[in-house]
């Protein structure tokens, strides 16, 4: 392949960074620096400043252009661009490295000009050939009917009709729209009274496709559902072509023609053919002229089809991926070397840029963390990226996911842990006990000493209580059966589990005098009451007071838990349920309670409700269905 010539058009000494750039260019080309118009350049490089010296006729439309300066301005630029439109800027201030971007740019460009410049001469070489075609065959029409005047008659009538064919060709070639086929294929048959509006079926599916008929000069599309067999001949007055199209329009179809309009794309499988179809009332002598007429047609009219057909597919293929890239949930988009955004979703922000120079592999974004993807877009293998696809995936939620279960983990290590210290305490506290027992048979009832005793032995068999309660709490509550239990007595089994929590604070604790049964599995309930309690003291943090309340509010059972807190926003009230969320400090808590609490609670035929004003405390409330203890 032939080396690009890149030019300095200059008539004074040639610059230092002309020099640096003819050095440091790892383009592969040929870097020439002349006072006139080299005719092999693909890039001419032209300082601003020597602009005015050469006149418009002299420069070539073929070639890329890049204006060079020491330091562009905005109205330098200006009366740049009014002089050379369509040219590329370069400040010969940058780096040798930018100066070098800048004429591979052009490169590029002039590289894509020359391949369409190409194919415009190839498609114009095609046409002179028709043409030529065309011209001979008239020519040799006309020399062979000089002396015949019979013969010239059937020529001319010949001619003309390659030359209808012709121009059918051209008015096929300006279609736009598949809708626009129809009407013209509509005045190819006028002549033919007999013959009803073409009809266009095009095949979407194996069992759909689009079929387009005209109404009051208008094209009609309308989604036709059913399986049609296609075959590569022409169909004349089969009853399966009018059912189809009876079931389609609604309306019944006498005789009909069938044209498949099959192209190279289609050989393999002619059952993706598009179709076009005729109604008629003719007879059949007279359907051979009219066959023989459209067969010569038939086949522009599928390449012109077939055209239509790609063209509408690509289009509703860049309208999906521009959709699909649109809707994607996390940021995306596709960058220049210089950061500049080509293309980007809703997600991306303009503070995402630095990631394409960042050598990290995450970002953080307020409260969200990204992991940083890019991925070059390359010409082929071994060209330089001309731009890069830059994907930010959301790896917050994943992030949480993994925190809480390790929290998770860590608080059921901590309540095997409480069990087992449970177990070993509960044997020293027996033994404390029964030698507390066996002493005070042993001393006088009225002795200092006996009394004391009795303290230790009440002392221990307290202990004893809070750690049976512990134990119970930590067995778990879903392998055991619902009973009905004393609300109250709950409550008094699950208090002194938090003495540590809420003896800085004042309590408050009211239980109703009757027994308040509710039918509910203990250590669940328990559960409840514990996250209630400690979340409120939570909640205060340094001072305040702390209560505990039950009553019937008949059908109900209540047990009211609040606290003289900050109370929650109204913002959050909505949320305070969720799983996972949580106002605490990172470390603090695991936003399960509640939500676990609810959850509990409802499986008890209850609710949980939060009762609370910014700035003046929270009262958690837990209404359960009061039952019959039998």
């Amino acid at each position: 392949m032939e080396k690009k010539t890149v030019q300095l058009l200059t008539r004074e000494p040639v610059p230092a960074w002309w020099t640096r750039l003819h050095t440091f260019s790892q383009l592969g080309c040929v870097f020439q620096a002349a006072e006139y118009f080299l005719p092999q350049a693909s890039v001419v490089l032209i300082p601003r400043k020597q602009l005015t010296e050469f006149r418009k006729e002299e420069f070539s439309p073929s070639k890329a252009y890049i204006l060079v300066d020491d330091g562009w301005t905005a109205q330098n630029l200006k009366r740049a661009l009014a002089t050379l439109k369509g040219a590329l800027f370069l400040d010969s201030n940058q780096d040798t490295s930018e100066v070098s971007k800048v004429v591979q740019v052009a490169l590029a460009r002039q590289t894509e000009r020359e391949r369409h410049g190409e194919l415009m001469q190839m498609m114009r070489f095609q046409n002179r050939q028709i043409e030529e075609l065309n011209r001979g065959l008239e020519q040799t029409v006309k020399e062979r009917t000089l002396h015949d005047a019979d013969s010239r008659k059937a020529s001319q009538k010949n001619i003309s009709r390659m030359r209808e064919i012709i121009g059918f060709i051209k008015e096929l070639a300006q279609l736009f729209d598949i809708s626009d086929l129809l009407p013209l294929v509509r005045r190819q048959v006028k002549e033919y009274h007999s013959l009803e509006a073409p009809l266009l079926y095009v095949p979407r599916g194996e069992d759909f496709g689009d079929l387009y008929y005209i109404r009051a000069s208008q094209t009609i599309r309308t989604r036709v559902r059913g399986r049609w067999a296609v075959s590569a001949r022409i169909r004349v007055n089969e009853a399966e072509d009018s059912q189809f199209l009876a079931n389609a329009m609604g309306r019944p179809f006498a005789k009909v023609l069938r044209f498949p309009l099959i192209t190279v794309r289609h050989q393999k499988d002619p059952s993706r053919s598009p179709l076009l179809l005729f109604e008629h009332n003719m007879q059949t002598r007279e359907l051979e002229p009219l066959v023989d007429s459209l067969s010569e047609k038939l086949q522009p009219v599928s390449w012109a089809l077939d055209r239509l057909v790609l063209e509408q597919e690509l289009k509703s293929t860049s309208r999906d991926w521009e959709m699909t890239f649109d809707e994607l949930s996390e940021p995306i988009a596709i960058l220049d070397h210089d950061g500049r955004v080509l293309r980007s979703n809703s997600h991306w922000r303009e503070d995402f840029r630095a990631v394409l120079h960042s050598k990290n592999q995450h970002i953080r974004s307020g409260a969200r963390l990204y992991t940083i993807e890019k991925y070059p877009i390359r010409m082929n293998e071994s060209a330089p990226p001309l731009s890069w696809v830059v994907y930010l995936r959301d790896e917050t939620r994943s992030r949480q996911l993994k925190s809480q279960a390790v929290q998770v983990e860590k608080m059921s290590a901590i309540g095997q842990l409480a069990g087992h210290i449970a177990h070993e305490l509960n044997n020293p506290l027996t033994g404390i006990r029964s030698l507390s027992q066996v002493l005070l048979t042993e001393t006088a009832s009225e002795s200092q000493v006996n009394k004391d005793l009795q303290e230790v032995e009440r002392a221990s068999a307290r202990c004893q209580g809070i750690i049976n309660n512990l134990l119970d709490f930590s067995r778990g509550g879903l392998e055991h059966k619902i009973e009905i239990m004393d609300l109250n007595e709950i409550a008094r089994r699950t208090l002194p589990f938090l003495k540590s929590a809420t003896g800085k604070f004042r309590s408050d604790i009211q239980l109703s005098d009757g027994e308040l049964p509710v039918k509910v599995e203990p250590h669940l309930m328990q559960q409840v009451i514990f996250n209630l309690v400690n979340n409120a003291c939570q909640a205060m943090k340094e001072q305040g007071e702390i209560g505990v309340h039950t009553r019937i509010s008949p059908p109900w059972a209540i047990l009211e838990v609040k606290d003289t807190g900050p109370g929650v926003a109204e913002d959050l009230k909505d949320r305070i349920f969720e799983p996972f969320f949580t106002t605490k400090a990172e470390g603090e808590g695991t936003g399960l309670g509640l939500s676990l609490s609810r959850d509990f609670v409802r499986q008890f035929g209850g609710e949980l409700e939060l009762e609370s004003e910014d700035g003046h405390g929270s009262v958690f409330r837990v209404r359960l269905p009061l039952e019959i203890k039998l």
